[in-house]
């Protein structure tokens, strides 16, 4: 009766060391369920603290049920509790007879932890039973009258019964001799089968009863198991009596463990994307060691990555980065250290720092309190920000410069009126004092100071309402105004993207009479040039509108709009139509060599990669080739490079000489079309195994009208090499005819590689066109 007890004291001792450790975990829970944006995790804790709770309430309920005093002191005896007048009657003891026996047992429970039993008398002539032991990171003591009866046992029993977590008993053999109500429930057996079975909720939770049994020590673990046909969570505690049998307990802590499982989601998921952006962040905890880093932070710093995951103290990185010299430049590094170390004790005041390293980068640095302790730093590269702003500042006074260099006066006026920007030459031309271009003034009053100097001479009126029109009504707009004191100013306004509007002024007086007088010479030459001029018209009309009337029936015919037409038809249709066609380019060519002689044609200069130009010209003519059964070939160099030229006009001195070669060089001949450039000397060829041309026409080659036949060819209008002469030498270039009879002709195009001429320069970026 004494053994069954002590057990259920033993028990109570138990109960008591699993309900601080339940209320710990929910605690400990508890402050995890902080965490931001989790409503869902913090439902969860809520159930289990209430959980516990329920428990610590159960807790007191079991001890105010006995009939043994307790009393419980922590490891280092900074705080006690007593329950059922403990302290009372361990007082009553330490005054009694026994009092010496008493102190040395308890001085041995407090050091070693050695367990006792013992009768003790009070001073006032009672005997008590006593038993210590360790519990739970604990010191209880329990206070009894001597001789207890099974009675005791009983109401422990009761109480058992009467929690609302699975509890059971285990002898020494580790079978099953007590369980109470919640662990019938979970098992869904009566007591009878379950004790006859010895039933366990897990497999180990014997192997747990047999290692708190052998280690006489309390053992906790956390397994699942199957209640009432769902897979819970359980947190067990086995816990050694005096008479050597098992008191155990199950609480389900399922809610919990998918609250723990959903955080570490949530953490790994939040870890993942700080490892995708690219502001390096590197999180401290409360013991100021590296917990985490991205991936951004190892790039940052070159540390190795394998050192980082030892979680090295905020001091040893500083150290190492120092040693790399990935740090600013500090005169005293140890107080600066010391300076960085503080921030961990200051939560609330971290100030944005820019920190500028050896290696020339600019970090922006952020420290901001994490939500279970320590400290967050994030380092932001602003290196290539802070380059733009330098170059924008640059830029800036360069365009300032740029504009007081300026012969014209520039204004710029926002979208509010008042002027922005302006350059000296804008204050001269209207002669502004520099008091009245202070202070951004609006543009009316301008216009007003202007108009009061030079009279209302249109051209402010121009410029308000181009500012103070709606967006789509905003356009440029240009023009000359003589103002009252005979200037002529030209007026020029462009809106500009930001809403603003440039107006610039330039005094043009001087070049307008220069112009008029110009103007004059060149009515003269150009009056000389009309008949020319006129003759040309004529000719493309009357050459030009029978043609296409020829060409446009012939395919009509051909098409058989006018009904169908015999094989023999057909083919005389496809000769009109061919013969047709000779003749628009050969009208087409009369009219180049008019237009030429008469010199109004003008280049359309541009920038030409040599090899894309012949590679596209070879690619067209191939397929011709093929067909009357020559062989096209090209030989110029992939990296030729680049030259200025006329691509249209180049384009047809090209195909006039591959068409020459084409039509003088007999089936089963080879054709090649090359090019190269050496310094500024462009040189592009056309090279034939034809039967060559003869001395006696070679000097009339690239004359008009000159063409002969030869080998067996009909001789066309001669005009193909008079073109490429004229269009070569509009380029400043010449030709070259080399010919021996049956060895083939070469016509070499000599050009310069850019045109000194009065023409406006090609863009730079403008793509050469094959």
């Amino acid at each position: 009766m004494a053994a069954d007890a002590g057990a259920v004291s033993d028990f109570v001792s138990l109960a008591i060391v699993f309900g601080a450790s339940a209320l710990a975990l929910a605690g400990g829970l508890w402050g995890l369920s902080e965490h931001q944006n989790n409503l869902t995790l913090r439902r969860t804790l809520r159930a289990a603290t209430a959980k516990a709770r329920v428990l610590i309430s159960a807790r007191d309920a079991w001890l105010a049920a006995g009939r043994e005093a307790l009393i419980v002191w922590s490891m280092d005896n900074s705080e006690s509790k007593s329950f059922g007048s403990g302290a009372q009657l361990m007082e009553a003891c330490l005054t009694g007879p026994d009092a010496p026996q008493l102190s040395a047992a308890l001085d041995g429970l407090a050091a070693q932890g050695i367990p006792f039993t013992m009768t003790c008398r009070t001073s006032d002539g009672r005997t008590l039973a006593l038993r210590g032991r360790p519990a739970g990171g604990h010191l209880t003591v329990f206070l009894g009258p001597e001789g207890r009866d099974s009675a005791h046992g009983r109401d422990f029993r009761g109480a058992l019964d009467a929690m609302p977590v699975p509890a059971w008993i285990r002898g020494k053999d580790l079978a099953l001799t007590f369980v109470n109500r919640a662990f019938l429930a979970a098992s869904g057996q009566n007591e009878d089968a379950a004790l006859a079975a010895n039933l366990a909720f897990d497999r180990s939770e014997r192997d747990l009863a047999a290692t708190a049994h052998g280690n006489n020590e309390t053992v906790e673990a956390k397994r699942f198991a199957t209640l009432s046909g769902q897979r819970r969570a359980l947190a067990f505690t086995l816990n050694p009596l005096a008479d050597g049998s098992i008191a155990g307990a199950a609480l389900d802590v399922t809610g919990v463990a998918e609250a723990e499982a959903r955080l570490q989601a949530h953490i790994e998921a939040h870890a993942d994307s700080l490892d995708r952006v690219s502001t390096a962040v590197a999180i401290y905890g409360p013991d100021r060691k590296l917990t985490f880093f991205n991936r951004a932070y190892v790039r940052l710093w070159g540390l190795p990555e394998a050192w980082l995951k030892t979680h090295p103290s905020y001091g040893d990185v500083l150290d190492r980065l120092r040693e790399l010299r990935r740090l600013p430049e500090q005169p005293d590094f140890r107080a600066w250290k010391q300076q960085r170390t503080k921030l961990f004790e200051h939560r609330d005041h971290h100030p944005e720092e820019r920190w500028h390293l050896p290696s020339g980068q600019t970090l922006r640095v952020m420290a901001q309190p994490h939500p279970f302790g320590g400290l967050i730093f994030l380092f932001e590269d602003m290196s290539d920000q802070m380059r733009l702003e330098s170059s924008y500042n640059t830029l800036i006074k360069v365009q300032k410069a740029t504009l007081d260099t300026l012969q014209e006066g520039v204004a710029v006026f926002g979208p509010d009126g008042r002027l922005k920007l302006h350059n000296a030459a804008f204050a001269r031309i209207w002669r502004l004092e520099p008091g009245e271009l202070a202070g951004e003034p609006h543009l009316k009053r301008i216009a007003e100071i202007c108009a009061t100097r030079f009279g209302d001479d249109g051209a402010w009126n121009v410029v308000m309402e181009s500012v103070t029109a709606a967006a789509p009504d905003r356009s440029r707009e240009w023009g000359d105004v003589e103002r009252s004191d005979g200037s002529i100013i030209s007026l020029s306004i462009a809106p500009l993207p930001d809403g603003a509007t440039l107006a610039s002024f330039a005094d043009v007086t001087d070049r307008f009479r220069i112009e008029s007088a110009l103007r004059e010479r060149n009515d003269a030459l150009e009056a000389s040039d009309k008949l020319k001029s006129e003759f040309v018209k004529r000719m493309s009309y009357e050459l030009r509108t029978p043609l296409n009337s020829i060409m446009g029936f012939a395919e009509m015919l051909r098409a058989g709009t006018a009904g169908a037409l015999n094989d023999r038809q057909t083919e005389y249709a496809d000769d009109i139509v061919t013969s047709a066609n000779a003749l628009r380019d050969l009208v087409n060519d009369v009219l180049d060599l008019s237009e030429i002689e008469a010199g109004a044609m003008q280049l359309n200069l541009e920038r030409l990669d040599l090899y894309l130009f012949l590679f596209g010209m070879a690619e067209r003519a191939r397929e011709w080739a093929t067909k009357i059964g020559l062989t096209l070939e090209l030989d110029c160099e992939a990296e030729g490079g680049q030259f200025v030229a006329d691509g249209r006009r180049l384009r047809q001195v090209v195909f006039n000489l591959i068409s020459n070669a084409f039509k003088y060089t007999p089936r089963g001949g080879t054709v090649t079309l090359g090019g190269a450039i050496h310094d500024e000397h462009v040189r592009i060829f056309v090279d034939d195994t034809g039967p060559g041309v003869s001395p006696e026409i070679m000097p009339l080659a690239f004359e008009r009208f000159s063409a002969k036949g030869g080998g067996g060819t009909r001789a066309g209008a001669g005009l193909g090499l008079a073109l490429v002469h004229r269009f070569i030498e509009l380029h400043d270039g010449w030709v070259e005819l080399e010919s021996h009879p049956e060895q083939g002709t070469r016509v070499t195009c000599h050009l310069p590689r850019s045109l000194a001429r009065n023409q406006q320069p090609p863009p730079e970026d403008r793509q050469a066109r094959a």
